[in-house]
């Protein structure tokens, strides 16, 4: 593991903000992960995309991986075939980035690598822009795109929560969702909407049983 590089990579993604014009840009959650036999991952995720991105850092090679969470080794041995052969005529047609199988389970994972030594952010940027739309072309093949989509929505859900929860006032929430996010407004009204009625709707079920 380079110790050294991680740190600088966790310290880029952490220092941007919500409104930035490009991925590396963006103020992402960043948690540090020490897997036993595997080193430590960073593990970075944001609203705007419903799966994290995680970074792999060692001497020679720096590996971002988006892990679809297909299990492939489950399926049936036609349609794991089918997938393969899908995968396949895709991994020629996304620049940087590789599509691979990782675990017993034989995973989906979309994947770029670049040398340690040239990673710096703009180069970051480039291959994490590559795996973030690789990942709605490989989407689309394995039939996930709903799946993408709900997600989001949670992730988005999960946000809007935390942030009533905290004591954000209604408005705050949908102006930053809007502004910063640039989630349509009527989406984002809906959504709002729908926290608030599930949690009263909590409320008065919990007072029924006290």
């Amino acid at each position: 593991m380079n110790s050294k590089k991680t740190d600088l990579i966790e310290k880029w993604l952490k220092e941007g903000t919500d409104d930035a014009k490009n991925v590396i840009g963006l103020q992402w959650k960043v948690e540090k992960k020490n897997v036993p036999g595997d080193g430590i991952s960073l593990i970075a995720t944001h609203l705007r995309f419903p799966l994290p991105l995680i970074f792999k850092v060692d001497d020679y090679n720096t590996t971002i991986i988006l892990d679809l969470g297909v299990d492939t080794d489950s399926m049936d041995v036609r349609d794991r075939m089918e997938i393969y052969r899908n995968l396949l005529k895709i991994n020629t047609q996304i620049p940087y980035a590789k599509i691979g199988l990782v675990g017993d389970d034989l995973k989906v994972v979309i994947y770029a690598e670049i040398e340690t030594k040239v990673v710096e952010p703009d180069v970051l940027n480039d291959h994490m822009e590559v795996l973030i739309n690789g990942l709605n072309r490989v989407a689309n093949s394995l039939g996930l795109q709903q799946e993408l989509i709900q997600l989001t929505m949670e992730n988005i859900t999960s946000f809007i929560e935390n942030k009533k929860n905290s004591g954000m006032k209604k408005e705050e929430i949908e102006n930053y969702l809007v502004k910063k996010l640039a989630i349509p407004e009527e989406n984002v009204k809906e959504l709002v909407e729908r926290v608030y009625k599930k949690e009263e709707k909590d409320s008065e079920m919990g007072i029924l049983y006290a």
